[in-house]
């Protein structure tokens, strides 16, 4: 009996900060159907009334994207109907993270123990205008849970997240090379690669019978968009760059003027970084826990996003979400730069502006959140650099600390 009154004690205080955080953002699934909502309606009716998607159905995202937007679809005669439904998929996942992130306290006594919760429900709070409207708060679960299993061991459950994450958005792929070389590691390489196939299975059968690839040319074609580093760098300097804010097929992009050159220069910048930080992260991990995980997982991932020609506001949620595992002694000030170039989005999206181009101020706030990003992977780039050096040093073996 002791032990349950104990146990109760431990978890009624954090079912209860849950279920607090949560309640600002309830009415949120009634607002405003912002964004792509009735693009994912759409393209789920078409599906289910027998269209092949990517042939006949316009979709921009991967297969599994359109297995998570099917649910809603199909208990909803109405864009409004489907806003609530798909809503409220989005906020169990969103749960589903802050339970994750509170179930890490465990391990961790004091203030701390909250911190990751804290961190991520603040970010999460300040996009509390597009969060149950896109839906990056699955794949970014799915990345969580996948850092969190492969701090664990469980190399079936990080395999299967993973490659179910990218499944509905590609991004999740930097972090394969590191999570097959952590498996390899601990000795779970055949549980990784073998949830990673179950995850996978589905995803291969549906690329032979739909042609993916009109996808992969949507994105193809892509310019600047406009809260990318290359484009806020170019429309600060609008006066001597001779850009234009144009609402362009997916978002707003700069255009004109000196925007070709320099969708040229990002997108090779783009891939030779992500490419290096990728075989950094290969790196092994500096300690035990979910935040040494996190710090390996998060170099790739800003790389990906601070580098490319592309940045929408939800990408802030693929980085926040690892970024809030970092909120612990010894690492937090890693977390500092991603988790406040999070706030910032806040400022720049949505703002007065954002559809005819924004403010000189509003693009400072906006060119400033991306140094900040930009700073954060500077220096974890260093840090791995710079661990892995004095290790060596130490004990002539790479990566291996002391006894």
């Amino acid at each position: 009996m002791a032990d349950a009154a104990t146990g109760d004690a431990r978890i009624l205080p954090k079912v209860a900060l849950l279920v607090l955080s949560m309640v600002p953002l309830v009415p949120t699934l009634w607002a405003h159907a912002a964004g792509d909502l009735p693009v994912y309606f759409e393209a789920a009716r078409a599906w289910l009334a027998g269209q092949t998607p990517y042939a006949e159905v316009r979709f921009e995202y991967p297969p599994y994207a359109l297995l998570a937007f099917a649910p809603a679809a199909l208990v909803s005669s109405t864009l409004r109907e489907f806003q609530v439904a798909f809503g409220l998929e989005l906020l169990l996942a969103d749960v589903a993270i802050r339970a994750a992130l509170l179930w890490t306290a465990r391990a961790r006594r004091g203030a701390w123990a909250y911190a990751p919760f804290l961190a991520y429900s603040t970010v999460a709070q300040l996009q509390a205008f597009w969060l149950y409207k896109r839906f990056d708060l699955l794949p970014a679960g799915l990345t969580l849970a996948a850092v969190l299993a492969l701090s664990g061991g469980v190399g079936t459950g990080a395999g299967a997240a993973l490659i179910t994450g990218i499944g509905m958005k590609v991004y999740p792929v930097v972090l394969v090379p590191l999570g097959l070389a952590h498996s390899v590691r601990n000795g779970s390489r055949q549980r990784f690669l073998a949830g990673a196939a179950l995850a996978g299975a589905p995803l291969a059968a549906l690329a032979l019978i739909w042609p993916l690839f009109k996808a992969v040319g949507f994105h193809s074609a892509r310019g600047l968009q406009v809260e990318s580093l290359w484009a806020s760098m170019l429309w600060l300097l609008r006066d001597w760059t001779g850009v234009s804010w144009v609402h362009a097929a997916a978002s707003y992009e700069v255009q004109g003027g000196l925007s070709p050159v320099v969708l040229r220069v990002a997108l090779v910048v783009w891939v030779i970084g992500t490419a290096a930080a990728v075989l950094l992260s290969l790196r092994p991990v500096d300690g035990p826990g979910p935040g040494a995980i996190a710090e390996r997982a998060l170099l790739p991932l800003l790389a990906l996003v601070s580098l490319g020609p592309v940045f929408s506001p939800q990408y802030v949620l693929w980085i926040a979400t690892v970024a809030a595992l970092l909120v612990e002694p010894g690492r937090w000030r890693i977390a500092v730069a991603p988790l406040a170039a999070a706030v910032l989005t806040r400022v720049t999206y949505p703002a007065p502006g954002y559809q005819t181009g924004l403010s000189p101020t509003l693009t400072s706030a906006l060119v400033l959140r991306n140094l900040l990003l930009l700073g954060a992977l500077a220096w974890l780039v260093l840090r791995v650099r710079g661990a892995v050096t004095e290790a060596t040093v130490r004990t002539g073996a790479p990566g291996q600390q002391p006894p």
